[in-house]
């Protein structure tokens, strides 16, 4: 059962997505690729803290992580090493990234009405290699990364972007998340946050940090949207 008062419910032409967590099985392998790169750089990262970071900008993460200011060269060497090491392991496994049911939920919901947006703190080109490789590309009708806009999650700019450019109104938006972050920038953008508990945080730290729903399996998702 999923979490949400049935009065609150309103018809929405769009619902945006975060990707890690949220459609791809990636956390883990963001969470051994960072705990790596910062080991080989001398640094002893605790896990369960590189895992409170996945969500937000790559560059920002690796700064709280080592205590580098996030403009310091050695930032911008580990993010370069990191992405080294990242793209041929997403590529490697493949399609076994897929969250189970992400393809039929994405389809209910289009078939629905509804246009998809992904809203990542990846790069663009990160997210085109990492939804290409899920095979659902073609079902995401806009995608902003984090390089696109001044400021990355948890500030509104990336959720203000994809709702410009799907056309849809942020208080009809659903921005879907696993982490913290993804409701704070919801929030912070005039979206519906719901989080969903297939990544980072579980649906305690997803309420207290303003979640309106929050769904326990992939297609909860569209159950929640749909009002099913």
């Amino acid at each position: 059962m999923h979490d949400l008062d049935s009065q609150t419910r309103i018809s929405a032409d769009a619902v945006v997505f975060d990707l890690d967590g949220t459609l791809a099985d990636t956390v883990s392998l963001i969470e051994d690729t960072i705990h790596m790169v910062l080991t080989d750089d001398g640094h002893q990262p605790d896990r369960h803290t590189i895992r409170s970071f996945i969500g937000r900008p790559l560059d920002i993460a690796l700064a709280e992580l080592t205590g580098y200011d996030v403009s310091h060269n050695r930032i911008a060497a580990l993010v370069k090493t990191y992405r080294t090491a990242f793209l041929p392991a997403v590529s490697e496994a493949g399609e076994s990234l897929l969250l189970p049911g992400v393809p039929d939920m994405l389809r209910r919901l289009r078939e629905a009405g509804y246009a998809i947006g992904v809203v990542t703190a990846k790069t663009t080109t990160g997210a085109e290699h990492l939804l290409q490789t899920l095979g659902i590309r073609s079902l995401v009708d806009v995608l902003v990364g984090t390089e696109r806009v001044k400021h990355g999650k948890p500030a509104p700019d990336s959720g203000l972007l994809a709702l410009e450019e799907l056309g849809s109104e942020p208080s009809e938006t659903w921005y879907v998340g696993d982490a913290v972050s993804d409701m704070e920038m919801a929030i912070a953008a005039g979206m519906r946050p719901m989080g969903v508990t297939t990544g980072v945080a579980d649906r305690d730290e997803l309420v207290a940090a303003g979640a309106e729903a929050v769904a326990g399996s992939t297609s909860e998702i569209a159950d929640i949207v749909l009002g099913d």
